[in-house]
């Protein structure tokens, strides 16, 4: 099993992971299926400036993703 978050702003992946809205956390099982999705509010100012890192590994979080170029992918939507 393994914890991944992503940033996220209105159900989709923010670009701007020190500013996103929330962190979507996804835990996947041994089968590589998502077996639960995680919503965490994200720190007031800047999150990159934050403990949010400690956070995340303190609730199992092993896989932290900071999306690079969505300006090619700006709907990707999150499905849980």
């Amino acid at each position: 099993m393994k914890k991944i978050a992503l940033p996220t702003r209105n159900g989709l992946i923010d670009d701007h992971f020190g500013h996103c809205e929330f962190y979507t956390i996804f835990t996947v099982d041994e089968e590589n299926r998502i077996s639960r999705t995680q919503v965490l509010p994200s720190p007031q100012g800047c999150g990159c400036k934050s403990d949010i890192a400690s956070k995340l590994q303190a609730d199992g979080v092993t896989v932290m993703l900071a999306i690079w170029g969505l300006v090619h992918w700006p709907n990707f939507q999150l499905v849980a």
